[in-house]
């Protein structure tokens, strides 16, 4: 694969994986509609390692609090209800974990049949199309301060598992329930960046393996590809921030049936 290609897959990567546009149906369809043949298990891993990177950076702070908290209380399991009052960076640890258990689950159980998904285009389509009703709804969604428990953040989890199937955008369905569930923008969108981390950690783990066994494996496209899918994962994880704050998440939901429409009829 040539430098260039290497670029475009890494800008729809970087761009896609946290707007809530759907990264997996993306690659679905430009894979189709483009000719853009997969970029193969090495350079994928590493695009979703420079995506994962850019969260990274821009929440170092609340992740090595939640870290700490985690660490320092992990053995007080007789303990938890008090210390997740009185800590809230161990509060929102616990319901990261809580998050991962639906995707986890439906990820372990279905991992064939989601493979084949990605080689329906009409699928990717409704999908795409669900997700702009998705959002376009959010305009309505009421801006309240109910705080984050466990069982709204296994309905977050839930709304990120069923983002398993290409065209369900992770971001867009996590984010768009937290708003419906009446929490606060803010604290939605950073759960929603947060909670996604140990799972693209995970995926690139379990890749890595296969990654480096694989023939062809050439640093300079490898540094390109995650480089890039850093710089744009980076800049949409900003982007995405703003428009959640100001309520503008809605407006994502246009580019969404647009595309998934286009996917549908020439699919």
């Amino acid at each position: 694969m040539d430098y260039l290609k290497i670029i475009i897959l890494a800008v729809i990567q970087g761009l896609t994986e946290f707007l809530p546009v759907s990264s997996s149906g993306h690659l679905a369809l430009a894979e189709y509609l483009l000719g853009i043949e997969s970029p193969g298990v090495t350079l994928e891993v590493f695009l979703h390692f420079g995506t994962f990177l850019s969260v990274l950076v821009i929440f170092w702070k609340d992740i090595a609090k939640i870290i700490i908290a985690v660490f320092g209380n992990f053995w007080k399991v007789w303990k938890y209800p008090t210390v997740m009052k009185e800590n809230e960076d161990f509060a929102m640890g616990v319901y990261i974990v809580l998050s991962m258990i639906p995707a986890g689950i439906i990820g372990l159980v279905f991992e064939n049949q989601i493979d084949a998904l990605f080689s329906n285009i009409l699928l990717v389509g409704i999908a795409l199309v669900i997700t702009g009703i998705m959002l376009f709804f959010t305009q309505w969604a009421q801006n309240e301060r109910r705080p984050l428990k466990g069982w709204r953040a296994i309905l977050m989890g839930i709304a990120q598992a069923i983002a398993i199937i290409p065209g369900i955008s992770r971001s867009g369905s996590t984010v768009s329930m937290g708003m419906f569930l009446g929490m606060p923008r803010e604290k939605v969108a950073k759960f929603s960046f947060l909670m996604a981390l140990p799972l693209i950690f995970g995926a690139t783990i379990l890749q890595a393996k296969d990654a480096f066994a694989a023939e062809g494996f050439v640093w300079s496209g490898i540094i390109i590809g995650t480089v890039t899918a850093f710089l744009f994962g980076y800049f949409a994880v900003k982007w995405l921030l703003r428009a959640i704050i100001k309520g503008r998440l809605y407006l994502f939901g246009f580019y969404c049936l647009a595309l998934g429409f286009l996917a549908i009829i020439f699919g």
